[in-house]
């Protein structure tokens, strides 16, 4: 039976799938800088969780505990060099090159955040590992493998240095979120991170030359930016929820199922045919998951039986 976390972490990679799909349209055919995009989201997302904390939960206001800040700093500095090296990232590197190195960042956290690491774990992390990587092909293995002399070279050094930046910081996030636990509520470490986002985008856009905040935008670019900023928000929150009602990191490895739901959206939305490689992929990714899940249970089973005798 799947846990609480995992299942939370689940529904949100449905809408990290969203975001990234909508971001990526946005950055390609908009000529829309990642900053703007990551501001009008944190924008709306620190709105709306300001007015649920205000109505529901007051005493969270403004931004949690005042005992924890010095972790929920480390969560806002992590988040902030995940999502900036993530959506720079897609600038320079194919989604497929991206996603394989971003996905390196929840693998990277369950070992810091697992109290028993054990042979299942460790043998789901490269099961992980080993799917996201013939789901997405990225070119960085891909290119070598098959010498196509027509094949693109799309990792630059500037891409890879954008993404490896992603990762450390969303290992930082991931831990510190797990660490925080339920002392504060998700709403809260939300808007601890969408707070550090917005103050740090504004001052990019204030002093760094040529970097331009665009008001022409077509009337869709903008409703495909409430979308980001609507879906972004759900997707921080239950994200955040599931990692802080699990302490041991299994529900951190449900992120990889994010290449799956997007293998899924590819199928069924823009009519695309998966090759072997992509369902060999996806199979390997969904047994891991589960393999971890039923590993976590028999734990928990023996320790309860443990504790009852």
């Amino acid at each position: 039976m799947i846990s609480k976390g995992s299942l939370l972490v689940f529904v949100s990679q449905v809408f990290a799938v969203i975001v990234h799909t909508l971001a990526k349209f946005l950055e390609t055919t908009g000529d829309i800088d990642p900053q703007q995009i990551l501001q009008v989201r944190m924008f709306v997302t620190l709105s709306l969780n300001s007015l649920c904390l205000r109505t529901w939960y007051s005493r969270e206001l403004p931004l949690g505990s005042y005992n924890l800040r010095y972790l929920l700093v480390l969560r806002v500095v992590g988040g902030i060099c995940g999502s900036f090296g993530f959506y720079y990232s897609l600038s320079y590197l194919t989604l497929g090159d991206a996603t394989v190195l971003n996905l390196l960042a929840p693998l990277g956290a369950g070992f810091l955040i697992c109290r028993k690491f054990d042979l299942v774990r460790l043998s789901s992390v490269m099961m992980c590992l080993l799917g996201v990587g013939l789901i997405t092909k990225p070119d960085f293995i891909f290119d070598h493998l098959y010498h196509d002399s027509e094949y693109r070279h799309a990792v630059s050094g500037t891409g890879f240095a954008f993404s490896i930046m992603g990762v450390l910081g969303g290992m930082i996030a991931y831990s510190m979120i797990s660490a925080i636990g339920e002392r504060v509520h998700p709403l809260a470490v939300t808007n601890c991170f969408a707070t550090g986002v917005l103050v740090l985008s504004s001052v990019c856009f204030a002093v760094i030359p040529g970097m331009e905040y665009r008001w022409d935008l077509s009337t869709l670019q903008w409703i495909i930016l409430l979308l980001i900023g609507i879906t972004g928000s759900l997707m921080e929150y239950f994200l955040t929820a599931g990692l802080t009602s699990e302490r041991d990191g299994t529900a951190v490895y449900m992120i990889s199922l994010q290449v799956v739901l997007a293998l899924i959206a590819d199928v069924s939305i823009w009519g695309t045919n998966p090759d072997a490689l992509s369902l060999i992929g996806s199979v390997l990714v969904l047994s891991a998951v589960v393999a971890t899940e039923k590993w976590k249970n028999t734990v928990e089973h023996q320790e309860n039986f443990e504790l009852s005798c």
